[in-house]
């Protein structure tokens, strides 16, 4: 470090405030700007207003009531609207927020004293503000602190951990019981199917087989082998695309909405839309022959046209467009065609053939007790052969991988992990030579003065020391997620949902490795580069000299982030403006209506970013207490933001029912080893080997979590417990009184174990348990040396005796005490279904409607306006089939609706 360590943290408060200023002025500006422009445009800023089906709340008129609206949605409302994916992830942000300040409140209150007045690196006479800012900003002295505060801090994140992710696996099971009548609640998807059940028929007959046995599978309802139709799929593609020409030419002649007296659409489509019986269209379109009711189609056009194309030079570009019109007319009805006779033929002559399905497919059973065991059973004695897994829903099937076999889905893997290598190694070297080239010592190099100009004025300084790197930097990270997004799908992922895990996990790896890593160690070379070139030994210890001295920049990065980057995701501006760009080029009703629908949520781009800030408020948490103050201050705006976003914004292609949050739970656990590696380091390397030594057993800790305890919360979270889907149907009228997310447990638990421990002295016999198979992870029980101790016979004249009485009747309540703060009996059922269940008169009948995804393409349907009447839904998940259309598990090419002509709106219906 420096000489003066005090008057260096001084300067990093300064900064600290300068880069507050800055972000405060991007986040000002955008906030003020989304306030505004809200008026001006509610369908951008306030899309999910226009369903027709769980729509939120109207917004209120005046500036800021968008806040106290957003912040007064209730859970249930969230769940009714938007699902349970997006309820967990808020709950997520509130835990994180409630962590990071129970953290800031011990590094703030005890950390920062402690290291004031036990850190001997400062001046005895430094006073008392440099000492709490030097202790507050980034200081690794004193270690037994930072030994210390590692424990404290282990236990506050494994507390808050555990409690969410037993809320969270409450909320999942019981949300997969409300809808244990659906369909995709009783499907399994089996992948690599052999040859000899490849047809749909012999598939049935296995699992029939297994139902009679020790397996007791329930009858099967429904098998469908994905079917080998890629050259179909061409077809139906290139039938949308003559589609839309049609559409934007009838649309330029007309205009949208049409003004013509008389203009019936209905009419002009059936017209249009009419085939030529009499030709083959094996043979391909007639080229020179037009239809009565198209010839009549172009007299209409002729007659109902735009007054421009009144004019003797209009009707003559009038005619060449109704010219043109006529070979796309064909070429459609040709395609059209096909796809009709291809779909009859298929249905018509299909006898099973193996030849003509893929190795994968989808079976329905009665129940969802019989999917949920066929999921978790192996029926096929052959590995990599008939494997079995809870089927996503329709909607969530990624179709153009879904006829994959598994050889060249491993293939396809392969190729992606090393792209996915290959580029990582590709951004490191270009986010470490970004690092290097913003900074104030290379720009000097073009701008002479520029240091002498940082010198004398701080914000300049700021501004290229801090928020330039920053901005930099996440210009550069705004691009990955496009990338990984799509070598995920080169992979072979057969679902979306499994696409989105996947690139959540490899962008947070690659946040890690981009921002925490090579920007630290970058700085760390800039700035002791003679040292470390001239004697290599020396790096470790330069490593945790600098490390602290990275902390400010981190600082600045979460407030940048925070107060900058997340009022600029109210303004939308990566997909407003697009759309708004689109907007003015739109013609047709189809073209309005996808500029004004809502875009999808996706959390592998939101949460990253949330992640990353958990692990750099982690890392730093000893080294500079106050990083925790503005983690808990971003958690909070991301709350808020990402309500309103997902509320009024945000439209769900799919539903994972909160799958996804105990895997972003262990990772967040995982990064918990940069934390001990970083203090286990700073304490070798000071000499503390005393310290190292009693650090280990929170490796130990973290690894066990890692490997068993977040392994079995997984497991668990993937299947609901047959003893929950076989009581369902008794327990539903005799269950517990209800608090805040099965909280009611909470005293039950306490009394359950004094109670255990009077029966266990008393000698009577105690009921049969109906615990989870989570219950052990936090044992109701004393650990066996503590219970061994307390139960000793040992008198209690003695000192020892009189400890052990003491511990008999304190240590127990304790050991409650915190357990009951920790555990959520994940069979008692929430509150907020019961909520849910107040907002509808049939509750059984209409929750199945709301929350199954199968159904929502309801919710894809808008208010109409004088550009569009939103009669049809897009075509975002498989190109040439309308999103509605998937709602089964078959082919959607074979099955699905295809999108139909959409004419200009009418003027005068309006």
């Amino acid at each position: 470090m420096s000489s003066d360590p005090a008057r260096e943290y001084l300067a990093h408060a300064s900064d600290l405030l300068t880069q507050t200023v800055f972000a405060t002025l991007i986040g000002g500006s955008a906030f003020s700007a989304f306030c505004l422009l809200r008026f001006r445009w509610p369908d951008v800023y306030a899309p999910r207003t226009r369903l027709l089906f769980a729509a939120p709340t109207r917004l209120g008129k005046t500036l800021l009531g968008w806040i106290s609206m957003t912040l007064s949605t209730r859970d249930y409302d969230l769940l009714y609207s938007c699902g349970l994916d997006s309820l967990l992830v808020l709950r997520l942000f509130k835990m994180l927020a409630a962590l990071c300040t129970s953290a800031a409140l011990v590094g703030l209150l005890v950390v920062v004293p402690l290291k004031a007045v036990l850190d001997d690196s400062l001046p005895k006479d430094a006073s008392v503000f440099r000492r709490l800012s030097t202790a507050a900003l980034g200081s690794e002295h004193p270690l037994v602190v930072h030994f210390a505060c590692a424990y404290v801090f282990t236990a506050l994140v494994y507390f808050h951990f555990a409690r969410f992710a037993y809320q969270a696996l409450a909320l999942r099971w019981h949300y997969l019981l409300r809808l244990r009548d659906t369909r995709p609640a009783r499907s399994i998807m089996v992948t690599g199917i052999p040859a000899e059940l490849a047809t749909e028929e012999a598939l049935r007959r296995h699992f029939e087989s297994h139902a009679a046995s020790s397996c007791r599978l329930g009858s099967v309802e429904a098998v469908e082998i994905v079917p080998r139709i890629a050259k179909l799929g061409i077809v139906v593609r290139r039938r949308e695309r003559l589609l839309r020409a049609i559409e934007e030419t009838v649309a330029l002649v007309l205009g949208n909405p049409c003004t013509a007296v008389g203009y019936d659409r209905e009419h002009l489509v059936a017209l249009l839309t009419t085939h030529h019986h009499h030709h083959h269209y094996t043979q391909g379109p007639p080229s020179g022959v037009v239809s009565d009711a198209h010839a009549e189609a172009l007299q209409l056009l002729r007659l109902w046209s735009l007054p421009r194309f009144k004019t003797a030079r209009g009707e003559r570009r009038l005619a060449t467009i109704l010219a043109s019109l006529l070979p796309t007319l064909r070429k459609f009805h040709h395609a059209d065609g096909v796809v009709c006779e291809a779909r009859r033929h298929w249905f018509a002559s299909y006898d099973g053939r193996a030849e003509r399905s893929s190795s994968v497919g989808f079976v329905t059973f009665g129940d969802a007790a019989s999917a949920h065991l066929a999921a978790q059973s192996f029926t096929y004695a052959q590995p990599f052969q008939l494997r079995t897994e809870l089927a996503p829903e329709p909607r969530d099937v990624y179709w153009d991988n879904a006829a994959l076999p598994l050889s060249s889905r491993m293939v396809r893997g392969a190729v992606a992990l090393a792209t996915y290598a290959l580029m990582l190694v590709y951004w490191l070297t270009m986010a470490f030579l970004v690092s290097t080239l913003v900074s104030i010592d290379s720009l000097k190099g073009y701008f002479p003065h520029l240091p002498e100009l940082a010198d004398r004025n701080k914000w300049l300084r700021g501004l290229f020391q801090y928020t330039t790197p920053t901005f930099v930097l996440s210009v550069m990270n705004s691009m990955v997620p496009s990338l990984l997004t799509w070598m995920a799908q080169a992979s072979g992922l057969q679902s979306r949902s499994l696409i989105q895990k996947s690139v959540l996990q490899r962008y947070f790896g690659f946040l890690i490795a981009n921002v925490l890593l090579i920007f630290t160690v970058s700085r760390t070379m800039l700035t002791d580069y003679e040292k470390w070139v001239e004697n290599p030994a020396l790096i470790p210890k330069l490593f945790a000299t600098n490390l602290p001295k990275a902390a400010p920049f981190f600082m600045d990065y979460i407030i940048l982030y925070g107060l900058g980057y997340y009022p600029l995701q109210l303004l939308q501006l990566g997909s407003i403006l697009p759309a708004m760009l689109r907007r003015l080029v739109c013609h047709t009703p189809r073209q309005f209506a996808d500029s004004l629908r809502p875009n999808s949520v996706d959390w592998a781009y939101i949460l990253p970013q949330p992640m990353l800030v958990f692990v750099i408020a982690a890392t730093y948490s000893s080294l500079a207490p106050l990083i925790f103050v503005l983690a808990a201050v971003y958690y909070v705006i991301a709350y808020v933001v990402t309500k309103y976003l997902v509320y009024y914004v945000y439209a769900r292609q799919f539903e994972t029912a909160g799958e996804f949050i105990i895997p972003v739970l262990k990772l967040l656990t995982g990064s918990l080893w940069h934390y001990y590696c970083l203090i286990i380091g700073l304490c070798a390397l000071n000499g503390a080997i005393g310290y190292v030594i009693l650090l280990f057993p929170l490796l130990w800790v973290n690894w066990y979590l890692l490997s068993t305890v977040s392994s079995q919360f997984y497991e668990d979270a993937r299947y609901l417990p047959l003893g929950l889907l076989s009581s369902s149907s008794s327990s539903s009228s005799s269950s517990s009184t209800p608090s805040l997310d099965g909280r009611s447990s909470i005293r039950p638990v306490w009394q359950q174990a004094s109670q255990a421990t009077i029966a266990t002295e008393s000698g009577a016999a105690t009921r049969p348990s109906h615990a989870t198979s989570t219950d052990y992870l936090l044992p109701h029980t004393l650990p066996t040396q503590l219970s061994n101790f307390i139960n000793s016979s040992e008198q209690p004249s003695t000192w020892l005796g009189r400890l052990r009485s003491l511990a008999k009747s304190h240590v127990l309540w304790v050991w409650a005490l915190v357990f009951s703060k920790i555990y959520i009996d994940p069979q008692t059922k929430p509150t907020i279904f019961y909520e849910l269940d107040l907002l509808n008169d049939d509750p059984e009948q209409d929750a199945r409607a709301e929350l199954t995804l199968g159904q929502d393409q309801r919710q894809a349907k808008s208010e109409p306006d004088e550009f569009t009447d939103f009669s049809q839904s897009p075509t975002s998940l498989l190109d040439g089939v309308l999103d509605e259309g998937l709602a089964f598990y078959e082919h959607p090419y074979l099955v699905s609706s295809l999108p139909q002509l959409w004419l200009p709106m009418a003027k005068q219906s309006l």
